[in-house]
C-alpha cells in the first residue's frame, strides 16, 4: 500500500481524526515530492508457506526409504480441538506447552526405521550426538538435508499426518508403543516425549528427565531441508 492510497482510504472514512491524519500524510507526501510504498504485511498464505525439499532431494530420500510430510504449525491443542485423540491429559494444565506449534517445513521419516538403533537408555545429549552422526552420514547420500531431534508438536502432527495418509500408527504396535524423545521442555530438566499411539485411545505425550535414559524412549530423527 502506498502513502497516497492510505491517505485516500483515511479520507473516505469521514472520521475527523482519521482525516486529520490524512492531512499529515499529505504534507509528508508533498515535502518528499514522490509517493513511497509502505512496508508490506505478510498475508496468511505467506505465513503458512512451508520449506520444501527439492524434487531431487525427495527422490533421493525415497530411495533411502523415507516418506515426507508437510508440517504446518499445528499445536497439540489445535489438533485435539479438531478431533484428534490423545490418551494423555497432564499437558492440559500447561497451556503454553499445548499452544506450541510445529515447524513450517517438510519433514521426512523412515517408518520402518523410525528409531535409531540402540538410542534408548540414552540421555538427550547422547541422543543428539547420535542424530548428529546420522545426519552427517545421510548428508553424504542426500545433499542439502539434515537430521534433527524435533519439538513435541512436530512429532504429534507427524503421527496424525502419517495415520491419515497410510492408516498406520507411528509409535504403535510395530514400534512396541515406544516414544520419541523431543527437545521441548515441560518443566525443570524434563522434556516431552511422543509415542504409545494406541488405536482405541489415541496418541500419548510423556515427560522424562533429559539427563536420564529410559528403555522406551528413543531418538527418532526428523530429516528437513537445510
Amino acid at each position: 500500500m502506498s502513502m497516497q492510497h492510505l491517505e485516500n482510504e483515511l479520507r473516505r472514512t469521514g472520521d475527523p481524526r482519521k482525516q486529520a491524519f490524512a492531512d499529515v500524510i499529505a504534507g509528508i507526501h508533498k515535502s518528499l515530492g514522490s509517493d513511497i510504498p509502505l512496508p508490506s504485511v505478510a498475508t496468511p498464505e505467506k505465513q503458512l508457506e512451508i520449506k520444501r525439499f527439492s524434487q531431487e532431494q525427495r527422490e533421493a530420500l525415497e530411495k533411502q526409504g523415507f516418506v515426507s510430510y508437510g508440517l504446518t504449525g499445528q499445536s497439540i491443542k489445535a489438533l485435539r480441538d479438531s478431533g484428534h485423540k490423545f490418551w494423555s491429559d497432564w499437558h492440559k494444565s500447561l497451556p503454553d506447552f499445548e499452544a506450541l506449534g510445529s515447524m513450517h517445513s517438510e519433514v521426512a521419516i523412515n517408518p520402518s526405521k523410525l528409531f535409531l538403533p540402540k538410542s534408548n537408555n540414552k540421555t538427550l545429549a547422547q541422543q543428539e550426538e547420535m542424530v548428529s552422526k546420522f545426519s552427517e552420514e545421510l548428508g553424504k547420500k542426500v545433499k542439502g538435508v539434515k537430521a534433527i531431534i524435533g519439538q513435541a508438536p512436530d512429532y504429534v502432527e507427524l503421527a496424525f499426518a502419517h495415520l491419515d495418509a497410510t492408516k498406520e500408527y507411528l509409535f504403535g504396535a510395530k514400534d512396541n508403543y515406544d516414544y520419541a524423545r523431543t527437545k521441548t521442555p515441560t518443566g525443570g530438566s524434563y522434556v516431552a516425549s511422543v509415542g504409545r499411539f494406541i488405536a482405541a485411545d489415541g496418541l500419548g505425550v510423556g515427560s522424562w528427565d533429559a539427563g536420564y535414559g529410559y528403555g522406551g524412549v528413543h531418538a527418532a530423527p526428523l530429516v528437513v531441508p537445510v
